[in-house]
């Protein structure tokens, strides 16, 4: 029979695998993604066609926005990128031809790409021409120039070419522009540049139709006609290759159905056989008075009786097919074996069962031929009883926890069991034989015994407590039930005593009064939980303290008592105390019934079982408040100055310690800055100490507010007070707190109705640095403080050798810096703005500059900085403002007509320059507002405050022009332009260096041009220093010009000199 099934079987494994490759082959055409592959190139030919109308209506300057074509740019790009990814549907449903085609249409499309973007380029550049040329024909009508039809009729035939071009109209544009170019060699600046704009502009359509050309002959539609048809091919192919797969396998489905009818049928035959000889072999076994069982070589049930079902009855819910399994069953329903089973079966095994209804079975288990089990039960229960009874009778004896002692009548003993040799120290051979008074102690009254027999003769059982004696004499407490035994004829013949030591029981008793005595009578709260936090008992003080009565915790969780002062983290560390170490003890928070929140001190003890389980949890805590607000005014009288209330030395070494500790971990730097106030000893001898102790009451007011709430101000001792820095960035932090110290110390005080002015000098220690301890951070700074009152008072001085040199620059440049302003070593220079086309002088800028007497001349870009970080700059721009206001008046009362431009900067906005003061300045100068220009950075805009344009406007109120310098490198936007009440640009010298017409930079400079003269700006280009340079910004329309090629910045004397044997050359 095997023979024949392994053929068939083979035969069907190939047949099923053959039709699995059928079934995957006509899988692999589907109609769904074919449609979607000429829905996607359909939508590519839209596209392709929509992207080409998009280009020719950009070309022929019929659309002017660019917004749409990019959007179907993007749109067509997502497709391809789609359609070419390898894992794409579309991808996948391609022959090698097919991609290589669409590659092809792709690499089309982006030279199409290329060429709309040079489109898109010059169709700007034509449209901006054209409606700027309108303009300069308006102004050569203006102007009633005699050329003006003929640029207008040029105009017109560059409109018309641009509609309809054609070589014809072509040439006669040339030969028109030519002519026009001739008529300009007379100096005719309009004339020149229409001629210009019209030749630029000639060219740039000369372009636009030779892209336009080259675009219309890039053939991207018939790329995408063949590689539809080629698609189309691929799949025809495909459809006919999957008709025939489908076909085949149809035959194989029904050749099949044939095989699996005839091997069913022969498989009912051979069940039919084999069930008949079970029933006979079941019949066999079921009439045997044992349980059986047969188990094959595999350990699986094949054979048992319904004898061995009653004795497992629990198997007929469970499915035990097995000899493992039933192992397994029979345990989990506790049956217990005499002996382990062994596993695998050599030889017959035999032992006992006991099931756990009590029945017991003799089990024997026999290997069969075959390597399997022959398993038979027989029941022996009632004889397994009977011997068990007796076996558990002496072992109670034996085993019993409490002490067992049997006497004859006379009390010999007889019996004792081991438990009462353990609580007498008696062994068994000392006590048999021996009457029962060897264990008396003489403490008992005699009644008590005379009672006892009494009673035990009576037939009665006696029980009481009685103190006896060890062997080694120690006094015991035992509960002792006494009864007699009687024989079968009823008459007394032993006693019986069961005996309990009570002696720790009693002692824990009397120890349970005592503490139940201390709980009550305790001046300390003591609370009493269960394992899960519930509240079983509090005493009087608990009461006392917390306001609840004892009616009102019980059964509640202590978080009752909780102030919510106490995060999570708090308890999770408290109860991690407790499950580790089984006690905590701290402070904590609590509020109490009417809501008040105090402070405690708190034990909690974990209370465990004889198994090591928590049962409860003990709390005493005690009331801390009257310590706690003692401890807080002792702690502020230590730390703290009666005083200012500042902190005092103690407390700052502390802080100071702890700050370099943090510093080194975090990496951060610290200062500390030593004051010291100047003319403090005058103040007090003068007024008196009342007075003193004011001045030093409001000097710590105003050193507090000068620094952050993270900082820490001090007072250290007399009229010297020292400030901790934290987490600063560099020194010149410190520096700056250190000079609005100075500041705030220097203004006046009001001490006894009068003004009083002080100063401070401060010094400065840094960390890290020459120190690294508090007492030599403190030393240094005291150092540096004492060098700041020697070089002057009011003044400060860093100690740190590797910041000293940098901070003594900067110092003594500031120091340097006011001494100039002082003593008249700062000078303006003037730099004349000249006309673009005339080259005549109309204004002049004034530039600062500072003749230092030993360093020489310093440049701006060093002390203009250090004016604006100082404050500096407020008086330093007032003067700046005055002189050179004065300068130009005077030099208009003498015949120069000239107007002033001077930089101001928004620092001076804060450091109190307003529009009252520059009315001032000016009618002391008697100089016009409109003959003066304020200068302003780009950086100013990106303020956009309104305080920063109501600060502008109040200026140009008055009269007065502003200008943004250095124009085109900062941020500057169209919207700032026209917020900003700006009328003129100044463009910056970046774009003027390498200025040429052929350049880039002509084109952003026309652009900026352009802007301005559509906002109504006028133009200033600084750095003009070659005569190419002004010819070209000539060219492009720049009004003003300003730079080395016309002077450098001279003073005022150089300036009249250069004035007189200058000779403007004039462009045409």
């Amino acid at each position: 029979m095997q023979s024949m099934a392994r053929p068939f079987l083979l035969l069907l494994t190939l047949i099923i695998a053959i039709m699995i490759a059928l079934f995957f082959q006509t899988r692999a055409i589907n109609s769904v993604d074919h449609t979607q592959r000429l829905d996607q190139l359909l939508q590519l030919r839209e596209l392709d066609a929509v992207l080409d109308e998009q280009t020719l209506l950009i070309a022929t300057g019929v659309q002017h926005q660019y917004d749409t074509q990019v959007n179907f740019r993007r749109e067509h790009d997502q497709l391809m990128n789609q359609m070419l990814t390898t894992e794409s549907a579309f991808n996948q449903g391609l022959n090698q031809p097919s991609i290589e085609l669409l590659e092809s249409y792709y690499q089309l499309q982006q030279r199409k790409y290329a060429l709309t973007e040079e489109i898109k380029h010059y169709a700007a550049l034509i449209r901006n021409a054209l409606l700027y040329m309108p303009t300069l024909v308006e102004e050569l009508r203006d102007q009633n120039h005699p050329q003006r039809d003929d640029a207008a009729r040029l105009m017109s035939q560059l409109f018309r070419y641009h509609l309809f071009p054609d070589q014809k109209r072509l040439t006669e544009l040339r030969q028109a522009t030519e002519q026009l170019h001739l008529a300009t060699l007379d100096n005719q600046p309009a004339l020149m540049a229409f001629a210009n704009q019209a030749n630029s502009n000639l060219r740039h359509l000369e372009s636009l139709h030779q892209f336009r050309d080259e675009f219309n002959h890039v053939d991207t539609s018939s790329q995408l006609r063949t590689l539809e048809k080629s698609y189309q091919n691929h799949y025809n192919q495909r459809s006919r290759h999957a008709e025939v797969f489908t076909l085949t396998l149809l035959l194989l489905t029904c050749l099949l159905m044939l095989l699996l009818g005839e091997m069913f049928r022969r498989l009912q035959q051979l069940n039919n056989r084999s069930e008949q000889a079970r029933t006979r072999l079941q019949d066999a076994v079921n009439s045997l008075s044992e349980a059986f069982a047969l188990f094959d070589k595999h350990g699986r049930l094949v054979l048992y009786n319904q004898r061995w079902l009653a004795f497992y009855p629990w198997l007929q819910q469970r499915n035990a097919e097995d000899w493992s399994t039933l192992q397994s069953i029979n345990k989990s329903q506790g049956v217990t074996t005499s002996s382990p089973i062994a596993v695998p079966l050599d030889t017959t095994q035999n032992y006992l069962e006991h099931t756990p209804d009590g029945s017991w079975y003799q089990a024997s288990n026999n290997p069969t031929a075959e390597g399997g089990i022959a398993s038979v039960r027989t029941n022996i229960t009632e004889t397994q009883q009977a011997h068990l009874k007796l076996r558990q009778l002496g072992r109670a004896l034996e085993q019993s926890p409490s002490a067992v002692m049997i006497t004859d009548t006379q009390g010999i003993i007889e019996y004792i069991n081991p438990k009462l040799s353990e609580m007498t120290g008696y062994t068994s051979d000392e006590l048999l034989g021996q009457n029962n008074n060897i264990l008396k102690s003489g403490k008992v009254s005699a009644d008590i015994f005379t009672e006892m027999w009494q009673q035990l003769r009576d037939g009665n059982t006696w029980s009481g407590q009685l103190l006896n004696r060890k062997k080694d004499g120690t006094l015991f407490w035992d509960s002792t039930s006494i009864s007699p035994l009687r024989t079968d004829e009823g008459e007394i013949s032993h006693f019986i005593a069961v005996k309990e030591d009570i002696t720790e029981r009693l002692r824990t008793e009397e120890q349970l009064r005592m503490v139940a005595a201390v709980f009550e009578t305790s001046n300390e709260a003591i609370m009493v939980a269960d394992h899960q936090g519930t509240i079983k008992v509090v005493n009087a003080a608990f009461e006392r303290i917390t306001g609840y009565s004892a009616d009102e915790v019980s059964g509640q969780n202590p978080s009752l008592l909780s102030s919510g002062r106490h995060d999570r983290v708090f308890y999770d560390d408290m109860w991690s105390s407790l499950n580790s170490e089984g006690c905590w003890s701290g402070e904590i928070w609590n509020r109490r019934k009417d809501g008040s929140v105090y402070p405690e001190w708190l034990s909690i003890s974990a209370l465990h079982d004889d198994e090591g389980q928590i049962t409860e949890f003990v709390s005493v805590f005690s009331d801390i408040t009257s310590r706690k607000e003692a401890e807080a005014h002792i702690r502020h009288q230590a730390y703290y100055d009666a005083l200012t209330q500042l902190p005092n030395r103690s407390l700052l070494l502390d802080r100071l310690e702890v700050a370099i500790i943090t510093a080194e971990r975090d990496q951060q730097t610290i200062s500390v800055l030593f004051i010291d106030l100047d003319r403090f000893k005058y103040v007090n001898d003068t007024l008196g100490h009342e007075y003193g102790d004011e001045l030093l009451v409001e000097a710590a007011k105003r050193l507090t507010s000068c620094v952050r709430e993270s900082d820490t101000v001090a007072r250290f001792g007399g009229d010297e007070f020292v400030i901790l820095l934290h987490n600063i960035h560099s020194d010149r932090d410190a520096a700056l707190v250190a000079e609005k110290i100075i500041r705030r110390l220097s203004d006046p005080f009001t001490l006894a109705g009068r003004d009083i002015i002080i100063g401070a000098s401060v010094g400065l220690a840094m960390y890290p640095g020459e120190s690294d301890d508090p007492d030599t951070l403190l030393r240094n700074a005291d150092l540096a403080m004492y060098r700041a009152k020697q070089t002057g008072r009011n003044r400060f001085q860093f100690f740190t050798s590797s910041l000293q040199e940098h901070a003594n620059t900067l110092m003594e440049m500031e120091q340097d810096l006011r001494l100039a302003l002082e003593h008249e070593q700062l000078e303006i220079y003037y730099q004349p703005l000249v006309r673009t086309q005339s080259g005549r002088v109309t204004g002049v800028e004034a530039l600062l500059r500072w003749h230092h007497p030993t360093l020489g001349m310093v440049s701006p870009e060093q002390f203009i900085p250090l004016a604006e970080d100082t404050g500096l700059i407020g008086p330093i721009g007032q003067w700046v403002l005055e002189t050179a206001c004065q300068q130009v008046s005077q030099w208009q009362q003498q015949g120069l007509k000239l107007y002033l431009s001077v930089n101001i900067s928004g620092r001076q906005r804060d450091l109190g320059m307003d529009a009252p003061l520059l009315r001032r300045i000016l009618m002391q100068a008697k100089l016009s507002a409109e003959q003066l220009v304020l200068e302003i950075t780009e950086g100013m805009l990106l303020d956009n405050s309104d305080e920063t344009i109501a600060w502008l406007q109040s200026f140009c109120d008055l009269g007065v022009h502003l200008a943004i310098d250095d124009f085109g490198t900062g941020y500057s936007a169209l919207s700032y332009l026209k917020r900003f009440p700006i009328d003129t640009l100044k463009i910056d010298r970046e774009f003027v260096r390498d200025l040429t017409l052929a350049n880039e930079d002509a084109l952003l400079v026309e652009a900026i041009i352009s802007m301005a003269r559509s906002l109504k700006l006028r133009l200033i280009a600084e750095g003009v220093e070659t005569a190419e340079q002004r010819a070209v910004l000539f060219s492009l329309g720049c009004e003003f010009l300003q730079g080395y090629y016309f002077a450098r910045p001279m003073p005022a004397e150089a300036l009249v000199a250069w004035m007189a044997d200058y000779r403007p050359t004039r462009l045409s």
